[in-house]
């Protein structure tokens, strides 16, 4: 491949750019779409909260004859997208005492709800997503009510604490699977590392009332699956990708976990044209304009709906099948600051290129070091 100028001259005129909100230094996904923005001329901003040095100070202001509006960190003025990805609620106050600490966070907690619930009214601004809808559809309930207003096929779904239902669930299903509300590592006493990923149940694992009323947890009727379907969703395109893993011996039945030891295979699936539009509606139903959707398909071939993540992984979707142009598509709907983007608003870049470039291995080395906290765990990462 020719060598490429680390970054193509800048030819957008625009004082208006996107604006990136993710909590975490290490964020690949965060740093890849930057990196392919600047290399296309535009000037993103990376900011990990919203008293981020990075961003200039948020003010929401309310008039009895205006209304409402914003100005500052996302002034319509300056920010012509935001990409609203996993940040974070401000946790250090340099100069503050630390009797003030909870005063400061509960108040920094509010003031972004108050951002999250009227984020609309920030006028000519593209989020990618909403905070409001993308809080909102964080709930499985929620998109399953979606998914049934929209037609779409899912397994038969409990979410309970109650040993009674659960059972009755158990019994009027052929097999079922727990699944937890979010994935989650932990370390026994003995230092042995568990996660919880979805998992068949067997008629043992529900005897213990004690144990069912501790947590609450999604029951789910099994389907036996041949395969399973992740379909990213950018705007008004929809990329899917087949994924084949070989069945396990404990009963997990989460493409996830066959993944960490590569035992995963990926290729480019066609979505019929009726899953297609269902999956639109969806997605304009739970007013999201990205997501990563997961689908699975019984001995019938025949989908079923299982999740969508509002902000969920793609990298890894386009590492293993490197014809998707994710990061592009990514960038490209950022830099328009619309759904119908077109891909060559960005340059040629891809995900690959990006993990050769010498800017992602310096950026790596700076921010690699701090990725654990006190604990050991990586924050925002599961422990596997």
């Amino acid at each position: 491949m020719p060598a490429r100028s680390p970054v193509t001259p800048a030819r957008k005129r625009s004082s208006r750019q996107p604006l990136i909100l993710s909590g975490y230094a290490h964020d690949v996904h965060a740093a890849a779409v930057c990196w392919a923005l600047r290399r296309s001329g535009y000037r993103p901003t990376w900011a990990r909260t919203l008293a981020d040095d990075a961003m200039a100070p948020l003010s929401m202001h309310a008039d009895h004859r205006a209304g409402l509006r914003f100005s500052g960190g996302i002034d319509p003025a300056r920010t012509s997208s935001v990409w609203f990805r996993r940040p974070r609620l401000p946790d250090t106050f340099d100069g503050a005492a630390a009797s003030d600490l909870a005063f400061l966070q509960d108040e920094w907690k509010r003031f972004a709800g108050n951002m999250h619930t009227v984020c609309a009214t920030a006028g000519d601004v593209f989020w990618v997503n909403r905070p409001d809808r993308a809080l909102a559809a964080e709930n499985k309930l929620l998109q399953m009510q979606a998914a049934h207003r929209c037609g779409l096929r899912f397994p038969a779904t409990l979410m309970s604490s109650d040993p009674e239902e659960i059972r009755r669930f158990f019994s009027a299903h052929e097999r079922i699977v727990y699944k937890p509300f979010a994935t989650h590592s932990w370390r026994d006493g003995d230092g042995r590392i568990f996660s919880t990923y979805t998992r068949a149940l067997e008629a043992d694992a529900l005897r213990d009332d004690a144990a069912l009323r501790l947590c609450p947890g999604i029951y789910q009727a099994c389907v036996r699956k041949r395969y399973d379907l992740r379909v990213t969703v950018i705007g008004r395109r929809l990329f899917a990708v087949r994924l084949d893993a070989p069945p396990t011996d404990d009963g997990v039945v989460d493409w996830r976990a066959a993944s960490i030891g590569d035992n995963t295979t990926s290729r480019p699936f066609a979505l019929s044209g009726t899953w297609e539009a269902a999956l639109r509606r969806l997605m304009e139903s739970l007013g999201l304009v990205f997501g990563c959707i997961d689908l699975v398909a019984d001995e019938h071939d025949e989908l079923h709906f299982l999740e969508i993540n509002q902000a969920g992984q793609f990298l890894f979707v386009e590492h293993d099948t490197p014809e998707l142009p994710l990061l592009r598509a990514t960038a490209a709907m950022l830099a328009e600051g619309r759904p119908d983007y077109s891909l060559d608003t960005i340059d040629d870049v891809s995900y690959a290129e990006y993990l050769e470039d010498p800017e992602q291995k310096a950026w790596w080395e700076t921010v690699a070091p701090g990725m654990r906290g006190k604990n050991g765990a990586i924050a925002g990462v599961s422990e596997e």
